[in-house]
């Protein structure tokens, strides 16, 4: 019960005045002023809970004669807890006998006892203020909750699961709890608890509940109102819903490759990823295939949180290639109740074969500083049904025996796989370092079923020779001289053992390629052994940059001798663009014996500028055997003015006096160039006249072909041409069954425009097109609309400036495109071209073109380069044709072509005019004389007639003919796939 004054009540005016006289007319005036009175007269609020409230109702009623206006009313006493405030709005003038209304509330805001006065203004002259007192007391009472997190783990969706929070009021009043989730509305509504009232000192435990429909970590807070008006209280809430509680691992069984005689057995296992029990009931297996066994026991179980149970499973390959099952655990899950796995397996294993066989290696006697080294082949030999092989990584040592040291091996990307029948040769190196014997053992690492891993033990032994004594010529290194933009030339230089015993040298390579302007056409040298008095020559190269300048270079030869171990030799070239141009720029006297020195060679040089030019001097420099060539025609009288468009002409001879290859550089110095510019001269003499070359026939199963495109505008017409008539090459292919890999280029180098298509401005270097992947690249039989995806890669546009295909094809199949997927000089994402290059497949060129190529190179050069892809001794795996200018020409294609007749004859294919109007006969005839055995087999050096012997498989052969205009043996019944053929002949003087 409230306590509450009785009634209170104020006259705030009363005084009559009465005036008496003797007259009657005498006035009499009387005053009188308006009383009002407050009910109740005071009030006791008692107990609130903190934050709540309570309000209670005064009356204000006038009780006097007059009209009292109530002009405001305030509390006075703790701020913000007590708020008074009229029913109505007001004016409160309240005429004698009327009554207005006053609310006052409380609302403790701390705990304790808080008196107040509530204050009435009136405009009564003699009390202004009526003052009622006021108590009140705030208590503490709001609920207690515990814990402050809740984690509900993880369940599977779906399903529910409930945790209590537990709540207690303190206080002797009732409070009210209200919750609320934050977070989503979707996740909200995946939560649930009710609102409650805790009576006085209640404890209670509420269930919260967490039912997941969608899967995934709920982000959600459990904010609780404690009391009514109280701030939330926040409950941190942890869930997560899951797709499936009980899960294979692995879901998928595989048990490889298995012959068909041996078992397998795998684990099959399943997991309880979620932290609630669940319950298995049972197990059943399809039995798609009697190969697959397997007893689960022990079912129904109860698999607790994050358990896992395994049972063991076994294949028994009945039959060959692939076997399939599939089984599954029953849950008790609304969401999922089976849990689903599969098993496969292959009947027939790959095995590994290594060659040497007897898993030893044996290097023998070598001086110590050698770096010599064994080829190691390792062959998936399995069945045909095998399955591939993957070769997992190499290693040196093992457990018993550590890694002696000096034994390495190539490096080889692993896991390297091999199909069944392939194979893969790596070196591996002995360079001892101490002397006496060594051994270690070469670890390789596969997954063959016959031994995932096999061991070869290497042998070797080292002695001590006399330091190395060397001459190497050209002593000062290399000079190219000046070298025109985006020509190229070739040097060389030769290594003499001058001491009496065996030399080795090794890691003969660049130091320093000038920033990718020198080479070495034949490789780098991985170690030789020098017998005393011997020597050999080996080329550099120097390709000049778009940019005028001088390049450096640095190439390093490591010699068994402590003094001197090292030998550097500088190299350097000019480039510049010249007034004075030569043709050939190379002079190539080719192989030759020694008995038959080839005519001397001219080079012509013409004045190609509008001014007058000085030529200065003519002379041959230094190279690897100074006196071999000699000039025997040339300028009478030094120096002399060349007129503008005038041309001289440069005769040497080659003697051909000492075997091996020999180079020099022929100089002719002009006033207008930093250095002389530079012809390169070569030539091989061998004083050996028998000779044999030996082949085998391919059965052109596997071809790879690549077709570089001209992108230059004079391309306009001939362009469609070639596409249309691309499908006409692919029925050829596919009647014949190769397995095909196929690609294209363009003959760009440099970018010239945004207007060519495939992301390379023209400019493909190599890459093939598009480079930017808006069609496949590299395309086989299998590729679906095969034909129409290669006719979209042959619209190459036309906006290169220059004609560079050879160039375009080296770099093609040249590191770093060649073998990765991504070409690590772009920005261009995935425009390498791995993948493409195999080495079982032969290898097929097809360019396409309306003018003579004009890559910076000899054509020579561009053949060893394409023969070293595909090994010397095997010329028939790499061919190369082309649509090109012939000797006639036509209107719309230059006449000439003749560095595309030189390639074609020197790697046995053809060239076939462009002038035509239909190119799909010519493609079917590239098509089936590159995806067939070949009958023409192109030797290394002339014959003479009548010395050449011909065997097939060591038997003597008939039914060829030797061509002397194509230096070549023609059968006329075709050699059957694999056959080797040996072809002894006598060399002839060209």
């Amino acid at each position: 019960m409230d306590r509450r004054w009785g009634l209170l009540s104020l006259v705030v005016g009363l005084v009559g005045v009465g005036m008496a006289s003797g007259c009657v007319d005498r006035q009499r005036t009387t005053l009188t002023d308006g009383q009002l009175t407050v009910s109740p007269g005071g009030m006791q609020f008692q107990r609130v809970a903190v934050f709540d409230g309570r309000e209670v109702e005064f009356t204000l009623r006038s009780v006097g004669r007059m009209t009292v206006t109530v002009q405001d009313a305030w509390v006075e006493g703790p701020a913000g807890q007590y708020v008074a405030r009229f029913q109505d709005a007001g004016p409160h003038k309240l005429s004698p006998g009327e009554a207005s209304q006053l609310k006052v509330r409380f609302t403790p805001l701390a705990p304790g006892d808080m008196p107040a006065t509530l204050v009435i203004q009136t405009d009564s002259s003699k009390a202004r203020q009526l003052r009622v007192p006021l108590t009140g007391t705030g208590v503490d009472a709001w609920a207690r909750i515990s814990p402050s997190r809740l984690d509900f783990g993880r369940i599977e969706a779906d399903s529910s699961k409930t945790l209590q929070l537990a709540l207690e009021n303190p206080s002797d009043l009732p409070v009210e709890v209200n919750p609320k989730f934050l977070g989503t509305k979707e996740q909200q509504a995946e939560f649930s608890m009710a609102p409650l009232t805790l009576a006085p000192f209640e404890k209670r435990e509420v269930p919260v509940t967490f039912s997941p429909h969608e899967v995934g970590i709920k982000n959600v807070v459990l904010a609780i109102t404690p009391c009514r008006g109280c701030a939330d209280v926040p409950v941190q809430v942890a869930a997560e819903a899951l797709e499936q509680a009980v899960i294979a691992v692995p879901p998928d069984i595989d048990f490889g490759a298995v012959p068909l005689d041996r078992d397998a057995q795998q684990p099959m296992s399943i997991k309880n990823i979620s932290t609630e029990p669940v319950t298995v009931t049972g197990f059943v297996r399809d039995g798609k295939d009697a190969s697959f066994s397997g007893e689960v026991t022990g079912l129904p179980l109860v698999l607790q949180p994050g358990e896992t149970r395994s049972w063991t499973m076994t294949y028994s390959p009945g039959h060959p290639n692939l076997a399939e099952d599939s089984a599954r655990f029953t849950v008790q899950s609304k969401r999922h109740p089976t849990t689903e796995i599969t098993m496969r397996g292959f009947g027939g294993a790959s095995e590994v074969c290594l060659s040497p066989s007897g898993g030893e290696v044996l290097f023998g006697e070598k001086p110590l500083g050698s770096k010599t080294f064994r080829l190691v082949t390792v062959k998936n030999c399995g069945a045909d049904n095998g399955g591939p092989l993957r070769l997992l990584g190499l290693s040196w040592g093992d457990a018993a025996r550590p890694a002696d040291g000096q034994f390495t091996n190539a490096p080889l990307a692993t896991p390297y796989v091999l199909q069944q029948g392939e194979e893969v040769t790596f070196k591996i190196f002995y360079e001892p370092v101490r002397e006496g014997p060594a051994s270690d053992v070469l670890v390789i690492r596969t997954d063959a079923y016959n031994g995932a891993t096999v061991k070869l033990n290497v042998r070797g032994s080292a002695v001590a020779l006399p330091p190395c004594d060397l001459k190497i010529t050209p002593e000062a290194g290399l000079d190219f001289g000046t070298v025109p933009p985006r020509k190229g030339a070739v040097l060389g230089f030769k290594v003499l053992n001058q001491g009496q015993s065996d030399c080795a040298v090794k890691n003969l390579r660049l130091r320093d390629d000038g920033g990718g302007t020198f080479n070495m056409p034949g490789g780098a040298f991985d170690g030789l052994i020098i017998p005393p008095g011997n020597y050999f020559s080996f080329q550099v190269g120097f390709t000049a940059p778009e940019a005028s300048g001088r390049f450096e270079g640095m190439m390093q030869i490591q010699q068994a001798n402590p003094a001197d171990p090292l030998i550097l030799l500088p190299l350097r070239a000019n480039v510049q663009s010249a007034c004075l141009v030569a043709s050939p720029r190379y002079l190539d006297f080719g192989a030759e014996l020694n008995i038959c020195p080839p005519p001397a060679r001219e080079v012509n040089f013409l004045n190609a500028c509008s001014d007058t030019l000085t030529i200065r001097d003519v002379a041959i420099g230094a190279g690897t055997t100074d006196g071999e060539f000699k000039i025997t025609d040339g300028p009478k009288t030094l120096p002399f003015t060349l007129a503008p468009g005038e041309a001289f002409t440069v005769a040497v001879d080659y003697a051909a006096k000492v075997p091996g290859m020999n180079l020099s550089p022929l100089y002719v110095d002009t006033v207008d160039l930093a250095a002389p510019l530079m012809v390169p001269l070569i030539g091989e003499s061998s004083d050996r006249t028998e000779k044999t070359d030996t082949f085998i026939q391919q059965d052109a199963a596997k071809v790879d072909v690549l077709f570089v495109v001209d992108n230059t505008p004079t391309m306009v017409e001939e362009q469609p041409r070639f596409t249309a008539a691309l499908p006409a090459f692919v029925d050829a292919a596919l009647q014949k069954g190769v397995d095909m890999h196929a690609a294209v280029t363009t003959t760009g180098i440099d970018p010239a425009s945004n207007a060519c298509p495939g992301g390379a401005q023209g400019g493909e270097a190599g890459r093939f097109f598009p480079v930017d992947n808006s069609s496949p690249r590299i395309v086989n039989q299998n590729t679906p609309n095969l034909a129409g995806v290669l006719q979209n890669n042959s619209q190459v546009g036309l906006c290169s400036l220059r004609e560079e295909g050879f160039e375009a094809m080296r770099r093609a199949l040249s590191v770093p495109l060649v073998n990765n997927a991504d070409d690590p000089r772009t920005a261009t994402p995935k425009d390498g071209n791995a993948g493409f290059l195999r080495d079982e497949a032969a290898l097929a060129v097809v360019f396409v073109g309306d003018e003579d190529d004009n890559s910076p190179d000899e054509v020579l050069t561009y053949v060893k380069f394409l023969q070293e892809k595909k090994g010397e001794n095997q010329p028939q795996r790499v061919t190369v044709y082309a649509i090109a200018p012939t000797k006639t020409g036509c209107a719309s294609a230059g006449a000439g072509g003749q560095r595309y007749a030189e390639i074609a004859k020197l790697t046995g294919g053809e060239v076939q005019s462009i002038c035509a109007g239909d190119y799909a006969p010519l493609l079917r005839t590239v098509a089936n004389k590159a995806f067939s055995p070949q009958n023409t087999f192109p030797l290394s050096s002339p014959a003479t007639s009548g010395s050449i012997q011909v065997t097939v498989n060591g038997t003597p052969a008939t039914g060829w003919h030797y061509d002397a205009d194509t230096q070549s043996v023609v059968f006329d019944v075709t050699p059957p796939p694999g056959a080797k053929i040996a072809v002894s002949y006598r060399r002839a003087c060209s």
